[in-house]
């Protein structure tokens, strides 16, 4: 089988690219198929399309907003009509409601089948209604499935979590204070670190810290707000890398946002033993939490909520949590073979 994945112009180092990459890797190792990129514009870095195949069509040139695409759509159109004919493919995996409807047009009615497989909470998204469409659902989610089955009551989506990219060693955390981990893009608007803050800056514990791993456009703003709060002296701001764990050791990871699609984030924290503090946004985080198990759920957009979760956290002593226990859970349930082999049966099924 062979599978083209439709893109965004994309960082290049957000948890979309991981999820292909990681899938790619499954795909080929479980039924030699092969999984390949057509992205809509070329990466700000590269580096993630190492050793997997793609094609980059200059159309988008820069990240632009979502409810832009549409006025791209004959753009679209045309370079995936393009990519039809030059590489044709069985199924193609739209990861926004605007590929869904370019490739429908492209294709003529012929081969391959469009499947939708939006990384996003519908309510993040613009131009909805083309999923509709598609010839099948991929969800990340059991929130975005229950999103779709609400736009399109006919629909059958069918919940394939993420995979985890790696299985890597077990952390063994700090036992001296309590060390807190963000990592991820500072966009303020999805991931409320604001409300962190807020949240922290109420906390009683003297010896939290928090270290943040990762840069974007409100860093700026963010460390003012650390500042404003007197809890600056109190947070290390690292910037984004390759490996974000390197020398990290943290008791938790924090995890704020309003919205996400599956935070990639949770399970690479969980797969290294180690609990998350999480907001139960409408799509994801309830779908790997196990709150007293691996970590702790707290309601979106409430500071006091999340104040009050963090502390019942931070009271937990190091031996509270077992990591091989959180570890083994999580590879049972979004180990990549497993959730290849179960994606390939959806595909095969949709496929012509």
């Amino acid at each position: 089988m062979k599978i083209a994945v439709i893109v965004r112009r994309l960082s290049g180092k957000g948890g979309m690219e991981t999820v292909i990459r990681s899938l790619a890797e499954a795909a080929f190792h479980h039924s030699g198929d092969l999984l390949e990129v057509w992205a809509m514009g070329s990466p700000i870095d590269r580096h993630w399309l190492a050793d997997l195949p793609h094609h980059i069509m200059p159309i988008d040139q820069g990240t632009g907003k979502r409810f832009q695409l549409k006025t791209k759509l004959p753009l679209y159109t045309w370079a995936i009509r393009h990519l039809m004919k030059k590489n044709p493919v069985d199924i193609i995996l739209a990861t926004d409601p605007v590929f869904v409807a370019a490739a429908l047009k492209a294709r003529r009615g012929q081969v391959p089948k469009v499947l939708s497989w939006v990384h996003f909470s519908l309510d993040a998204l613009a131009n909805v209604e083309y999923l509709r469409e598609a010839d099948g659902h991929l969800a990340i989610s059991t929130g975005i499935r229950d999103q779709i089955q609400a736009l399109h009551p006919q629909a059958t989506p069918t919940v394939i979590y993420n995979p985890l990219p790696t299985i890597p060693p077990l952390s063994r955390p700090d036992d001296k204070g309590n060390p807190l981990v963000f990592i991820g893009r500072l966009n303020n608007r999805q991931k409320r670190l604001d409300l962190l803050f807020q949240a922290l800056a109420l906390q009683t514990h003297p010896t939290w810290h928090l270290t943040i791993v990762g840069d974007g456009p409100d860093r700026a703003m963010l460390q003012d707000l650390a500042r404003r709060l007197e809890i600056g002296h109190k947070i290390t701001w690292g910037l984004w890398k390759e490996e974000p764990w390197d020398g990290l050791n943290p008791r938790y990871l924090c995890l704020s946002s309003d919205f996400e699609g599956f935070p990639m984030a949770l399970l690479e924290s969980l797969v290294r033993g180690i609990p998350v503090i999480a907001t139960d946004c409408p799509t994801g985080p309830r779908d790997i939490v196990i709150p007293g198990k691996n970590g702790w759920l707290s309601p979106p957009g409430d500071v006091e909520a999340l104040a009050t979760t963090l502390t019942q956290a931070l009271a937990h002593g190091p031996l509270a949590w077992d990591a091989e226990t959180i570890r083994d859970d999580v590879v049972a349930r979004f180990g990549p073979n497993q959730v290849f082999a179960r994606a390939r049966r959806v595909m095969q099924k949709a496929g012509p």
